[in-house]
């Protein structure tokens, strides 16, 4: 992203100590901050897969591979809307294994006022371990003045989803990356 769009300001979250350092001594001009994101700031426990650590996050999911091995890690939490000031926000990425319709939730002012494309991950091996469903998914981007896309149907200019497709899609587990954009 930083290459893509080296004149913006680019903000990380990284909530396991020595990642958030080595994306500081990476990426310096990138703010980085360590901790978790979701919809309530404070504290919380993180579940660090030490043999596959892409897959953690503020809870286990279901995982597609077997003997994972897991460390709670107790870390910082906060809200996109708490952590980023008051500036215009183009584009916000999310792949935190389930936890993305929290951090959405608790970006609802950024959305509102910047009305940024938000690319997310989601599905019911991950985002359906926090007790999310899809329709709670949909319904999130409906109110927000959203409309809900794949990657793909977007860049052809397909229709967007409708609340049953999106559910489909979601049981079938086809797609699990997704783009909302501004309905107008």
């Amino acid at each position: 992203m930083v290459a893509l769009a080296p004149n913006g300001t680019h903000f990380a979250f990284e909530p396991l100590p020595h990642l958030a350092a080595l994306l500081r001594t990476r990426f310096p001009d990138v703010v980085v901050s360590d901790s978790a994101v979701s919809d309530v700031s404070g504290s919380g426990q993180f579940m660090y897969v030490k043999n596959a650590a892409p897959y953690s996050g503020l809870r286990q999911r279901l995982y597609d591979r077997p003997n994972v091995v897991i460390e709670s890690i107790p870390v910082k939490v906060t809200t996109l809307d708490e952590a980023i000031p008051n500036v215009q926000i183009a584009f916000i990425k999310l792949d935190i294994e389930g936890g993305e319709f929290h951090a959405i939730r608790g970006a609802k002012k950024i959305i509102g006022r910047s009305r940024p494309i938000v690319v997310f991950e989601c599905g019911p091996r991950s985002t359906g371990q926090y007790g999310v469903a899809p329709s709670d998914v949909f319904r999130l981007w409906v109110n927000l003045r959203y409309k809900l896309s794949t990657m793909q149907r977007w860049l052809d200019a397909s229709a967007p989803y409708g609340e049953s497709e999106f559910s489909e899609t979601w049981h079938s587990e086809t797609e699990f990356y997704f783009i909302a954009y501004p309905a107008g």
